[in-house]
């Protein structure tokens, strides 16, 4: 009877001392191309060039499959690159979910708990924050799975 009380008592201590969980990434993707807009609009610096204001982005379902598609990709098959193992571009992706615009860019990102982190991480990077900021691109689509990110830009024709 007493290895059965120590392994109750064991499991309630253990209950009640749980850490918190921690937050999953903002999934909110209306959210993450509302704070790229804001950049946009207002402009940025990105590393020594200034940016000017452009355009806002509109969410795109078919760039947004995509974005998911590889970040899932990213995540299952553990890998981190814009260029699949088989060698699949962000543009065959793109055409591939049925995008029918010219693809502009992708940005990826790794590890960030919130879109915030990931944004910002992006504006640090020239590359990255111009990609956001090319006035070409006017539609996005962003994907998530568990700690990587991407994002689809594109033109509609």
């Amino acid at each position: 009877m007493k290895p059965i009380i120590g392994c109750m008592l064991c499991c309630i201590i253990f209950l009640q001392c749980k850490k918190d969980v921690i937050a999953l990434p903002l999934q909110d993707f209306n959210l993450v191309l509302e704070k790229i807009n804001l950049l946009r609009q207002s402009g940025c610096n990105c590393g020594s060039d200034y940016m000017p204001p452009v355009t806002p982005l509109s969410l795109n379902s078919q760039l947004e499959s995509a974005a998911m598609a590889h970040a899932k990709d990213m995540d299952q098959r553990n890998f981190f690159e814009h260029i699949s193992p088989e060698g699949i571009t962000p543009q065959e992706r793109a055409f591939k979910a049925g995008y029918k615009g010219n693809v502009e860019g992708e940005n990826l990102g790794k590890g960030y708990l919130n879109a915030d982190e990931v944004i910002n991480a992006w504006k640090k990077s020239a590359s990255h924050c111009k990609a956001m900021m090319d006035a070409n691109s006017n539609e996005a689509g962003i994907g998530f799975s568990e700690n990587y990110w991407a994002i689809s830009f594109g033109a509609s024709l």
